[in-house]
C-alpha cells in the first residue's frame, strides 16, 4: 500500500509543480518567478506607462526646484575670489582655520541693524552637488546633492544650465542656492522672485513650444534638511517679512498659489538639539573636520531657527527634569549659561570676527545684539510655522525621514555652571528625530493613540538611513519618481484635465 501511495505522489508531481510555478516559463522568458518567491530587489523596472511619463515634455508635467539644506551652497569671497565654503582640503583640516577662513565664514553682526538688512561678503556660487577634497595633494569628490539631481534627470526633468537632450526643447528642472547662514525669512523672500522668473521663462516656453499665453504655470518643491524649512514658510507667508512689533505675518498661504506638490526630505521641523550643541560647544561638520568656534556658528541666523521647539522638552535643567524646560530662545538664558557668543572665552574669536573693534566691552556689546536678535527671530520663525490652517486642496505634502539610527534627543543643563550633556536619544536619521521629521505635537506631552501635526501630510515614508543618505536609497529614487510623474492630473481644475479625466469617468 505504501509503495502504491509513493507511485501516486510521484506520479502527480509534475502536476504539482505547474501548480506551484504557474507563473514561471520557458527559458526564453524573463519572467521565472512563482507566488511564492520572495526575493528582493535594490532597483525598479519602470513599465510602458512610466516610460511614456518620464518621455513627456508638456504643459501637464509640472516643472520641478530643489532647495538644499544647511551647509548646501558653495560660498566664495566677494573680495577675492576664493574659497569661503565648499572645498577642503586634509591638510587645512590638521592646522585648523586661518583668521581670515573663521571671519570670511561668520556672518556679519552689526549692532543695532535688523537682521534682514546685514549684508555679507561672500558670493553664493552655486549649489554643492559634489564636495571637493585635497588630501596630500590627491584630489577627490564626495557626493552632496549630485545624487537627488540624478533622481529628477532619470525622472526626465533637465536641469537648468545643462545641455538640452536631443528632443527636449527647454529646461524642468531648477535648483534654489542660497546662503545658508542667512535669514530663513529673507531667503524665502529671495525664493519668491526665483519662483517669478522660473515662472515666467516656463511661460516663454510653453507660448513659443505650445502656442499657450500666461499658462498658469504650478511648480513641484523637493527640499531637503533645512530647505523644507523655507519650502514651508514660503507656502504660508509668501515673501513677507517677520513683523517687528513680534506678531504673526498673515497666514494666508499666498506662496501655494504657484506650487502643487511639496516633498520635504529630513527636515527638522520641530528643530534638532545638535543646533544648541554646537552652537555652545564648536561646530564640527564630520569627525575628521576641525571644530569651528561657538562664536562661528553663534553668526549664523538658522542655526537658532532650527533649535528644538520647547514642547518637546529636549533641554532640561539637571535638577528640575520634571520641571518646565530650559527656554532656550530667551537671551537671559544664553548669557546666564555663558553659551555660545554669551561666552566671555569666545572672546578670541569675536577679536577675529570683529578685527575693527578694538574694545572687549564693545565687541560683547555687538555679540549679544546679536545673539538676542537671532534669538527672538527664531522664536517668532517657529512660532510661525506651528500655526495651522488648512490648506488649499491643490497643495500635497509628501515626507522622507531616517529612522535607522540613535539621534539625540535631550540633554541636561546645569544651572550653575551651565554645562550641557546629551542624556537621551530616539530614532532618527543620526540629526533629525522621526518627531522633528513629522512634527509630531505629542513630542514631549501627552501621548494619544492619533497622529497630530500642523503639517497636512497627503503621505509619509520611512527610510533606514542617515540624514545625507536619504536621497541614497534606491527605494527613495523609485517613490519620489512615481510622486512627481503620477499626480499632475489629481488636483487642478484646468477644463482640458477635468475632460481628460472625465473620459475615464472621474468627475
Amino acid at each position: 500500500m505504501l509503495k502504491i501511495k509513493r507511485i501516486f505522489f510521484f506520479s502527480l508531481l509534475p502536476l504539482f509543480m505547474v501548480m506551484l510555478y504557474g507563473c514561471t516559463s520557458t527559458k526564453d522568458d524573463p519572467a521565472i518567478y512563482s507566488y511564492e518567491d520572495t526575493d528582493t530587489f535594490d532597483k525598479p523596472i519602470f513599465g510602458k506607462v512610466m516610460d511614456k511619463s518620464i518621455s513627456y515634455e508638456g504643459i501637464y508635467r509640472n516643472p520641478v526646484i530643489f532647495i538644499h539644506g544647511f551647509l548646501g551652497s558653495r560660498l566664495t569671497s566677494k573680495i577675492n575670489g576664493e574659497n569661503v565654503w565648499g572645498t577642503f582640503s586634509g591638510e587645512e583640516a590638521l592646522a585648523g582655520d586661518s583668521d581670515e577662513e573663521l571671519k570670511a565664514l561668520s556672518f556679519p553682526m552689526k549692532y543695532g541693524t535688523p537682521l534682514r538688512e546685514i549684508q555679507d561678503n561672500d558670493n553664493v556660487s552655486g549649489m554643492l552637488t559634489d564636495v571637493e577634497m585635497s588630501v596630500l595633494g590627491v584630489h577627490f569628490k564626495t557626493v552632496a546633492y549630485s545624487k537627488i539631481l540624478d533622481i529628477f534627470k532619470s525622472a526626465g526633468f533637465v536641469l537648468e544650465g545643462k545641455p538640452l537632450p536631443e528632443g527636449k526643447k527647454y529646461y524642468s528642472l531648477f535648483a534654489f542656492h542660497y546662503d545658508w547662514r542667512q535669514d530663513i525669512v529673507v531667503n524665502a523672500a529671495r525664493f519668491h522672485e526665483f519662483v517669478l522668473k522660473k515662472r515666467a521663462y516656463m511661460q516663454k516656453q510653453y507660448k513659443s513650444v505650445f502656442g499657450i499665453d500666461n499658462y498658469d504655470v504650478q511648480f513641484d518643491l523637493a527640499a531637503h534638511s533645512m530647505g523644507g524649512l523655507l519650502a514651508r514658510y514660503y507656502l504660508r507667508f509668501g515673501n513677507q517679512e517677520l513683523p517687528t512689533d513680534g506678531s504673526m505675518p498673515i497666514f494666508d498661504w499666498r506662496g501655494s498659489k504657484n506650487i502643487d506638490k511639496v516633498i520635504i526630505i529630513g527636515t527638522p521641523n520641530a528643530g534638532y538639539l545638535d543646533t544648541c550643541l554646537e552652537m555652545i560647544n564648536g561646530l564640527q561638520v564630520s569627525p575628521t573636520a576641525e571644530i569651528y568656534p561657538p562664536a562661528v556658528a553663534g553668526t549664523f541666523a538658522t542655526y537658532y531657527q532650527m533649535m528644538p521647539l520647547l514642547y518637546t522638552r529636549s533641554v532640561l535643567y539637571k535638577d528640575d527634569p520634571n520641571g518646565p524646560p530650559v527656554d532656550i530662545f530667551d537671551p537671559n538664558v544664553w548669557i546666564k549659561m555663558k553659551w555660545g557668543l554669551a561666552d566671555p572665552e569666545q572672546d578670541s574669536i569675536l577679536k577675529i570676527i570683529l578685527p575693527d573693534v578694538k574694545s572687549k566691552k564693545e565687541r560683547r556689546a555687538i555679540a549679544i545684539d546679536h545673539l538676542s536678535k537671532c534669538l527672538k527671530n527664531a522664536k517668532q520663525f517657529t512660532d510661525a510655522l506651528s500655526l495651522y490652517k488648512k490648506p488649499p486642496e491643490d497643495v500635497l505634502f509628501f515626507l522622507f525621514f531616517g529612522n535607522a539610527l540613535e539621534t539625540r534627543r535631550t540633554a541636561m543643563v546645569d544651572r550653575k555652571t551651565g554645562d550641557i550633556n546629551v542624556t537621551g536619544y530616539d530614532t532618527g536619521d543620526g540629526v533629525v528625530t522621526v518627531g522633528s521629521a513629522l512634527m509630531d505635537a505629542r513630542e514631549g506631552r501627552k501621548w494619544e493613540p492619533f497622529f497630530i501635526s500642523p503639517i497636512p501630510w497627503t503621505s509619509v515614508t520611512p527610510l533606514m538611513t542617515a540624514h545625507m543618505g536619504l536621497t541614497e536609497v534606491e527605494t527613495f529614487d523609485d517613490d519620489l519618481s512615481y510622486i512627481l510623474l503620477t499626480y499632475t492630473l489629481l488636483h487642478v481644475s484646468d477644463k482640458k484635465k477635468r475632460d481628460i479625466l472625465a473620459e475615464y469617468g472621474i468627475d
